[in-house]
């Protein structure tokens, strides 16, 4: 069974077959995608938004852990996916959010509640985090959690840089609400 978190303004809970088109608006708009993939901008497509989807819900069966669908509580809609893919055995944290819902602090939401999960109930001992150098709002969100730059890196073909943090440098904000269920 994949966990629930709860957080303030968000729900993080299981994708579910009927999250697919409005994760197709999310992952079908270039500005939200411009720093995903290989070719950074090109919208997904429906089966590429399915790939994602069923991923994020076998994730859980394969490593113990994976992304969520994002709900905002006050509408009850889709506005994103964030949580974990496998790195090597290593968690990392990944948050994409539909552009409607930036610049309100959703993003370091997602993060911190993850780091919460990841740390406190996986009880795993690192969390990273890779992006490209040039998305700026992206480092900033994993700065304010408290994960540190470790370098360029190159991946995919994609350059980036890449970010960690250890279960012992993880202060969690106490002010932000969270709430796990399994």
């Amino acid at each position: 069974m994949v966990p629930e978190v709860e957080t303030t303004r968000l729900l993080l809970r299981m994708f579910v077959a009927s999250d697919l088109d409005r994760l197709c608006l999310i992952l079908g708009d270039p500005r939200v995608v411009r720093y995903l993939g290989i070719e950074a901008g090109k919208p997904f497509t429906r089966a590429e938004c399915e790939a994602t989807l069923n991923n994020a819900i076998a994730a859980w069966t394969k490593y113990g852990y994976g992304r969520w669908a994002v709900i905002d509580k006050a509408t009850g809609d889709l506005i994103g996916l964030g949580g974990f893919r496998s790195r090597e055995g290593t968690p990392e944290l990944l948050y994409i959010l539909a552009e409607t819902h930036w610049s309100r602090g959703l993003a370091t939401e997602i993060a911190e509640a993850s780091l919460k999960f990841a740390f406190g109930e996986l009880e795993v001992s690192q969390v990273v985090a890779f992006t490209r150098s040039e998305n700026l709002v992206s480092r900033r969100v994993l700065e304010k959690v408290g994960m540190s730059y470790e370098g360029e890196v190159r991946e995919a073909g994609v350059d980036g840089v890449m970010y960690t943090i250890a279960r012992e440098q993880f202060t969690p904000n106490d002010s932000t609400f969270y709430r796990s269920r399994y």
